[in-house]
């Protein structure tokens, strides 16, 4: 999976459209830098997409600030 890019979009079940704010789970988080990920596409609307570089979420960790735990 090195270097991959993981396309994600989240539906919600009540409505059908597609979750405006999705993201990864801190626990996904880990397992998508594990893998050796290099980016997340999520798809935002239906025409919005949003690309997330994984390098910003091993540089800004908020795990090892203590913002959050699991």
């Amino acid at each position: 999976m090195i270097d991959a890019t993981l396309y994600l979009a989240g539906i919600r079940k009540d409505t059908g459209e597609y979750e405006e704010d999705a993201d990864s789970c801190q626990i996904c988080k880990k397992m998508i830098i594990n893998a050796g990920i290099k980016q997340v596409i999520v798809r935002t609307g239906k025409d919005g997409y949003k690309t997330i570089n994984v390098e910003e979420w091993v540089k800004n960790d908020e795990l090892l600030d203590g913002k959050i735990t699991y």
